[in-house]
C-alpha cells in the first residue's frame, strides 16, 4: 500500500511537471509567433515602401510622356489651323470669281426672260378675246339649260309625291319585320344560353382532363428523374471503381504519379443537365475533398509537423460538431488505430498483396477499404469519424484522448449507425417536385453527359492499360514457360537420381569381384566423382 500511494504521488509530481514543460512550450511557441509577425510586418512595410516608390517614378514618368505628347499634338494642331486659314482665304477668292461669272450670266438670262414674257403677254391678250367670245357662247348655253332644269323639277316633285306614298307602304313593311325581329331575337337570345351551358360543361370537362394531363406529365417526369437518378448513381460507382483501379495500375503496377484526370471532373458534377425542378447549382467557395485525398493530406502534414501530443482542447476547436478540423497528427494516430484494430475489413488477399509496400502506402491501401466498408467518402467524414475516437478525460472536461483499444469496434458500429441513420440528409437522390409553369428542361447536354462519363478514362490511360495488359499477358507466357520448365527439370533430376542409385547398385555389386575387368575400372574416373561413386 505504501509503495503504491509513493508511486501514485511520483505519478502527480511527473504529472505537474508535464504541464508545466507544457506551458513552458506553448510560451516559447507564443513568443516565436509574434517575433515572426513582427519580421512579417517589418517586410511588408518595406516592401510597401518600394511599391510606393516604383509608383511615384511610374507617374513621374507617365506625365513626363504624356506632357511631350501633348505639346506634340499643340504643335500639329497650330500648323492645322494655318493650313486651314490659307485654304479659306483661296476658297473665299474661288466664290467671289465664281459670283462675278454667275451675275454677268443672270444678266444675260434676265434679258432672254424679259423678251420671252413680253412675247407670252401678247400670247395671252389674243386668248383673252378667244375667251370673251366663249363666254358670250356659254351664257347662252346656261340660259337654255335653266329652262330644262326647271321643267325637271316640275317633274321631281311629281315624282317626290309618288315616292312619299311609296315610304308609307315601306313603313308598314318595316312594322312587320321589327315583329319578326323580336321573335328571332328571344329565340336566339334562349339558343345563346343552352350553348353557354354546353361551353361551360366542356370548359370543367377541359380543366379536369388538363389536370389529368398535369398529374401524369409529373408522374413521368417523377419516372425519369427516378430512372435518371438510378442509371447515374451506377455510372458514378463504375466510374469510381475506373478511377481506383486507374490508380492502382499506375501507382502499384507502373510505379507512375497518378493524378486525377480532367475527364473525372463530370464525378464532381461538372456538366450535369439540371433535372426538371432542380435549382440551379451555386457556385461554392470551397470544395468537398475525397476520403483518399484528406488522407494523403492528413499523412504528409502529419509528417512535416513530426510526432506530437496527442492530447488537445476541446475549448480549441470553437464548438464540437461537423466540420471541425483537428491536427494532423491527431487524425493520423486516429486512422492508425483504426488500421490496427479494424482490419478485419481488409481481404486477407489484400494484405499479402500490400506486405512489401511502405508503412504510409500500405496505410493508405488499407484505410481505402475500411474506407468503403463503412461509408466514409468526404473530409467531413474523417473529421465526424474522428470524434467518434476520442473519450473525454476525467480530471479535465475540456482535454481528451484517444479511446482505449478495445473501444475501437464499439466507435465503428455508433458511427455506422449515425451514419445510415433516417434523419442523415443524403445528397444523391435530388428531392425534385414537378412544376407545371416551368420551363421545359435543356436535354440538350443529356448525351454529353452520359458520354462524359462512359469516357471517363483518358485515350492516353487506355493506352497505358493496353500496353499493361500486353505486358502481364506476356509476362503470364514468361511464367508459364518457366513453370513447364521447372517441372520438366524437376522430372529429370529425378530420372538422374534414380539412375544415380541404379548405377551405385551396379558398381557396388558383390559380382563384381568374381569379374576380371570390374565394371567401375572401364567407367572414367570423371564420372565417378561426378556421382560420388567409391570405386
Amino acid at each position: 500500500g505504501i509503495n503504491a500511494e509513493y508511486g501514485l504521488k511520483a505519478k502527480d509530481d511527473q504529472y505537474v511537471k508535464d504541464l508545466k514543460k507544457q506551458a513552458e512550450d506553448i510560451d516559447l511557441i507564443i513568443e516565436r509567433m509574434n517575433a515572426q509577425v513582427k519580421n512579417l510586418q517589418k517586410a511588408y512595410r518595406e516592401e510597401l515602401t518600394k511599391i510606393d516608390q516604383a509608383f511615384e517614378s511610374e507617374r513621374l514618368e507617365l506625365l513626363e510622356n504624356q506632357r511631350a505628347e501633348w505639346e506634340g499634338l499643340m504643335s500639329q494642331r497650330s500648323n492645322k489651323e494655318v493650313e486651314n486659314l490659307k485654304e479659306s482665304e483661296q476658297r473665299v477668292d474661288d466664290f467671289a470669281a465664281q459670283l462675278q461669272h454667275l451675275r454677268v450670266q443672270d444678266a444675260e438670262e434676265y434679258n432672254m426672260v424679259k423678251i420671252k414674257l413680253e412675247t407670252d403677254v401678247q400670247v395671252l391678250e389674243q386668248q383673252l378675246q378667244a375667251m370673251r367670245a366663249t363666254y358670250q357662247l356659254n351664257s347662252e348655253k346656261l340660259d337654255y339649260n335653266f329652262q330644262v332644269l326647271k321643267k325637271r323639277d316640275e317633274e321631281n316633285t311629281i315624282t317626290k309625291s309618288q315616292q312619299k306614298r311609296k315610304i308609307t307602304r315601306l313603313q308598314d313593311t318595316l312594322n312587320n319585320l321589327k315583329s319578326k325581329f323580336a321573335k328571332q331575337e328571344a329565340h336566339y337570345r334562349d339558343e345563346n344560353q343552352q350553348l353557354a351551358d354546353v361551353y361551360k360543361r366542356i370548359t370543367d370537362q377541359f380543366k379536369e382532363l388538363q389536370k389529368k394531363s398535369k398529374h401524369f406529365q409529373a408522374t413521368d417526369t417523377k419516372k425519369f428523374i427516378d430512372v435518371w437518378v438510378m442509371n447515374e448513381e451506377e455510372a458514378m460507382e463504375l466510374a469510381k471503381k475506373v478511377m481506383d483501379e486507374d490508380s492502382i495500375v499506375h501507382c502499384q503496377q507502373l510505379g507512375l504519379d497518378w493524378s486525377v484526370p480532367e475527364t473525372a471532373k463530370v464525378l464532381e458534377g461538372e456538366g450535369r443537365p439540371l433535372l426538371a425542378g432542380e435549382p440551379p447549382k451555386q457556385a461554392s467557395t470551397s470544395s468537398l475533398k475525397s476520403a483518399r485525398a484528406a488522407v494523403e493530406d492528413v499523412m504528409r502534414a502529419a509528417s512535416e509537423a513530426g510526432s506530437g501530443q496527442l492530447e488537445f482542447s476541446r475549448s480549441t476547436m470553437g464548438g464540437e460538431g461537423k466540420g471541425h478540423k483537428f491536427s494532423p497528427v491527431l487524425i493520423k494516430s486516429v486512422l492508425e488505430l483504426l488500421c490496427a484494430e479494424a482490419d478485419f475489413l481488409v481481404e486477407k488477399k489484400l494484405v499479402h498483396l500490400l506486405a512489401p509496400l511502405e508503412h504510409d502506402e500500405r496505410l493508405l491501401m488499407k484505410l481505402d477499404s475500411i474506407f468503403k466498408a463503412i461509408g466514409v467518402e468526404t473530409e467531413d467524414d474523417i473529421n465526424r469519424l474522428t470524434e467518434y475516437f476520442l473519450a473525454t478525460v476525467e480530471d479535465n472536461p475540456d482535454q481528451a484522448n484517444l479511446i482505449h483499444p478495445n473501444e475501437v469496434l464499439k466507435a465503428i458500429r455508433l458511427f455506422v449507425a449515425d451514419s445510415v441513420s433516417p434523419n442523415k440528409v443524403t445528397t444523391h437522390k435530388p428531392a425534385v417536385e414537378f412544376d407545371s409553369t416551368a420551363p421545359a428542361r435543356d436535354s440538350g447536354n443529356d448525351a454529353g453527359y452520359w458520354q462524359a462519363l462512359a469516357n471517363i478514362l483518358p485515350k492516353s490511360h487506355e493506352l497505358k492499360w493496353d500496353a499493361l495488359l500486353e505486358g502481364l499477358q506476356k509476362y503470364h507466357g514468361v511464367l508459364a514457360q518457366r513453370a513447364k520448365l521447372i517441372e520438366d527439370t524437376d522430372k529429370l533430376q529425378n530420372q538422374n537420381s534414380e539412375l544415380r542409385m541404379l548405377l551405385q547398385q551396379y558398381i557396388g555389386s558383390r559380382v563384381n569381384q568374381d569379374l576380371q575387368i570390374p565394371p567401375n575400372h572401364t567407367i572414367p574416373s570423371e564420372v565417378l566423382r561426378d556421382y560420388a561413386i567409391d570405386s
